[in-house]
Formats: structure tokens, sequence, C-alpha cells
């Protein structure tokens, strides 16, 4: 029987926001080369895509920062650090400051996960297979950044 490596990428946009493309495209890039590896090893990957779109839903799936990669419930992200995100900024009413993730890899700040950083983490997932998956709880309160984002959202744009 094979194991399951749950990977999900969670985001509140992927019409214009780059660095939530830019990381799903890295991400699926990254599964695809070990999806192999995977396959030798009895484990199957499952990818899934998780828009937020509501306050209600980032509370529901613990969302802290935009985006968030899960291996088997596990942020890979280490410490969230953000930064000012033009695209999301123009998704809100006023262009309201929307700041999302930035990821840090070997001492340089990328503002979309790296392929090798993806790579690795998926390895190290796959070796730690038997670690029993987390699920995070439900926040009872967003972020600051996320609770302004939803409550200056336009309305009908993603």
């Amino acid at each position: 029987m094979k194991k399951i490596l749950k990977i999900d990428l969670l985001v509140i946009d992927l019409s214009i926001c780059s660095r939530c493309l830019s990381t799903q495209d890295h991400l699926k890039t990254a599964i695809e080369l070990l999806n192999p590896v995977g396959e030798i090893l009895g484990i199957e990957i499952k990818y899934q895509e998780i828009v937020i779109k509501t306050p209600e839903e980032a509370k529901k799936h613990a969302l802290l920062t935009s985006p968030t990669i899960r291996l088997n419930g596990r942020d890979i992200g280490g410490d969230i650090r953000e930064s000012e995100c033009e695209p999301c900024t123009q998704l809100t009413v006023n262009n309201t400051c929307v700041e999302c993730r930035e990821w840090h890899y070997r001492g340089k700040v990328y503002f979309q996960a790296p392929l090798p950083l993806l790579v690795e983490a998926i390895m190290r997932a796959m070796l730690d297979i038997d670690s029993a998956p987390v699920v995070p709880p439900p926040l009872e309160e967003l972020p600051e950044n996320l609770r302004r984002y939803f409550a200056t959202k336009r309305q009908g744009c993603c």
C-alpha cells in the first residue's frame, strides 16, 4: 500500500499575484521532478490548491500568510516574513497595502518559493513519510495583514 504525501498550496489569489503564480509553477515543477522518486519509494503525491476567498476560510485553513505550502500539514516556510505585494494591493479598494510571503533560502530573499527549496522540502518529507500528518487548528483571529486584505478586497475580483 502506498503512503501519501499531501501537498497543499494555500493562496489568496491565483489570478494576478506574481508571487502566488510563480510559487505555483515552481511547486508543480518540483512535484513533476519528484513523482518518479515517490513511485520508487512507494509514496503517492497528492497536490491540492486552495484559494482562500473569505476570512472564514482563512481561519478554517489556519492561513497565516500567502502563499503557504504545507507538506502533510507542515508549513515549509519556517518563520514568516512578508513584504509589500503590488499585485495583491491592486485587488483591494483604495489600493490598501497587502503584504505577501517572502522566502528566505541560503542567504537570499525570494518573492516566490525557489525550486531548490521546494525540491529539498519535498524530499525531506518523503524521507520522513512515517511521521504522522499534522492538522493545523483553525485560527481564532487572523493576522493583521490578512484582516486588512479581506476587509478591503474588491468584490468579484477573485
